[in-house]
C-alpha cells in the first residue's frame, strides 16, 4: 500500500530523443524499452528530463536530465541524501 500521493509519468517508450518544442517546467520520461518489456538492466533504463529553456523561433527547447543519487526498493530503508553539495549562498 502506498503512503501519500504518487506521481506516475507515463514513459515515452522506444524513444531516446527529446522533443524540440517544450515549455519550461515540462517533464518527460524516456526509455528505449518497448511497452511491457522487462527491464533487465542493473540500474534501469528510464531517464527523467526537465525542460529548462523553452523553444523560440528556430531554437529548440533545452532539457536537463534529472540525476538520481540513490537506488532503493520497498524492502530496505532508503539511504541518507549525500552531503557533498556546495553550500547555498545568496547573491
Amino acid at each position: 500500500m502506498a503512503i501519500g500521493e504518487q506521481i506516475n509519468l507515463r514513459p515515452h517508450f522506444e524513444t531516446m530523443t527529446l522533443p524540440c518544442e517544450a515549455e519550461v517546467g515540462d517533464l518527460i520520461v524516456l526509455t528505449p524499452l518497448k511497452e511491457g518489456d522487462v527491464d533487465s538492466s542493473p540500474q534501469g533504463l528510464a531517464s527523467l528530463w526537465f525542460c529548462i529553456k523553452s523553444n523560440a523561433q528556430e531554437r529548440p527547447a533545452v532539457w536537463a536530465r534529472v540525476q538520481f543519487d540513490g537506488i532503493a526498493h520497498c524492502n530496505i530503508t532508503v539511504p541518507n541524501p549525500p552531503q557533498t553539495h556546495p553550500e547555498l549562498r545568496q547573491g
